[in-house]
Parts: C-alpha cells; structure tokens; sequence
C-alpha cells in the first residue's frame, strides 16, 4: 500500500515537471534520475562485470537524465502548458502500469492499482489547480482557469498530438486490462450485497441461527478446532472429579 501512496504523491508532482523553479519537481526528478540510474545498472550487469565500468554506467544515466534531459524539458515544455492536461494524465497511469507490468514483474492487477493511483494524483493536482484559479468567494477567476484540467492545448497542436500518441503508445505497453476488468467486477458484486449494508429483515432484527450442515457435508476447521477443545475441557474436568463441598 505505501508504494501506491507513493506512486500517487509522484504523480501528483508530475504535471509541474515543466516548472524549473519548483524544489518538489526537482527533488522528483532527481528521485526519477536515481530510478533510471539503478535501471540502467542492471541492464548492463549482463554484459560488463567490473565495479568500475557499472559504476560509470550509474554516473552517466543519473547525469544524463538530472542535467541533460531536465534542461531539454524545461527549454520545450512552458508552464500550464500540455503537462497539464487529461491525456497527459492518462499517459502517466498508462506508462506507470505498463513500467510495473514489464519491469517490475508486477501482475496485471497490481500494475493498473499502481497506474490507477499516478493518474489519480496527477489528476487531484490539475483539479486543484482549477480550484484555485476560482474565487469561490467572489465572481472574479485569475487568468490561468482552464489551462489545467483541459484535452488539448490551444497554444501548441504538436504538443497535443504527441500527447495523444505517447498516451496510445504506452496503452499498447500496458497489460491488458481485461482481466482486471472481471477482477474489480467480481470483487464489487460481492460488496454490492445489500445484506451487509441494509437491515432486509427488519431494523434491530435478531439475526437467525446458522442451519447446521447437511450429514456427509465437511466440517470446517475453526468448528473442528472447537469440538476439540470441549473434548478436552470436558475430559480435564471429570478427571479433576467431583468438587469439594
């Protein structure tokens, strides 16, 4: 559960990743660099074996991605621009299942958990940002409300297209949600059993007695469990015998 809350708080610092003046984003993305760092190293323990060339190989992904690949962020991207947006929400849950799927050998259920919960976050992030561009208040809005929770940028069509096709590119990653799709359906039928949540038979109603199983039917443990410690209650006391008066 904390790497679901975690993948969460990440993806709700993801859509200021295009800020360079936000400390969170830059601890974020140092955390991402580490991440890609670590990676890389195990990829590249199956062809070199000396500590000395692992340990360049470490030093040079965590450069690339913490300089490199920041600095190319911040220059291309522009705040509120299509990191804050649905289908960039979509494509961080998306890469995030399709990245615990293959690279953390996670299973389809869990994998779309863990990308449920980034795209979450970074949605509650872009509704907050709504939020406070309304003066609930008042009837004035700051100029920046709906350049967040939006479908596509106005400013920049190949921002948005590219959106779109990293979104559909990691779906095609991702494990297929079927299963989990039978998974979460079962498992809310049986939550949606009125019986649990409404009292059907009357309110304060004394609840009926459990029918006894049919004869030949198995007896589960926890009933043989306590058969067991009555025989030996039972025995323990007629061997002590007879009370003294």
């Amino acid at each position: 559960m904390l790497v679901y809350l975690a993948l969460g708080t990440a993806g709700s610092l993801a859509p200021d990743l295009d800020s360079d003046r936000s400390a969170p984003v830059r601890v974020l993305f140092t955390l991402l660099s580490v991440a890609a760092a670590f990676l890389a190293l195990f990829l590249a323990s199956a062809r070199y074996r000396t500590v000395a060339e692992l340990a360049l190989v470490w030093v040079a992904t965590f450069l690339l991605f913490r300089w490199a690949v920041f600095a190319l962020l911040v220059r291309v991207t522009r705040h509120r621009g299509i990191f804050h947006s649905v289908p960039a929400a979509m494509c961080c849950g998306a890469a995030t299942a399709a990245l615990l799927y293959h690279l953390a050998g996670r299973s389809a259920l869990q994998a779309w958990l863990g990308g449920g919960f980034a795209a979450f976050g970074y949605l509650m992030h872009l509704v907050l940002d709504e939020l406070y561009s309304l003066n609930l208040f008042g009837s004035r809005a700051r100029r920046s409300l709906g350049s967040a929770l939006k479908l596509w940028s106005a400013r920049s069509g190949p921002a948005t297209l590219a959106a779109y096709g990293l979104c559909l590119l990691a779906l095609s990653m991702a494990p297929d949600p079927r299963p989990v799709y039978v998974e979460v359906s079962h498992r809310l039928a049986r939550g949606a059993n009125l019986d649990h949540w409404w009292p059907n038979a009357g309110w304060f109603a004394p609840t009926t007695a459990v029918p006894e199983p049919p004869a030949g039917a198995p007896i589960p443990l926890a009933a043989r469990v306590d058969a067991l410690l009555d025989r030996l209650s039972t025995g323990f006391r007629r061997a002590q015998g007879p009370a003294p008066l």
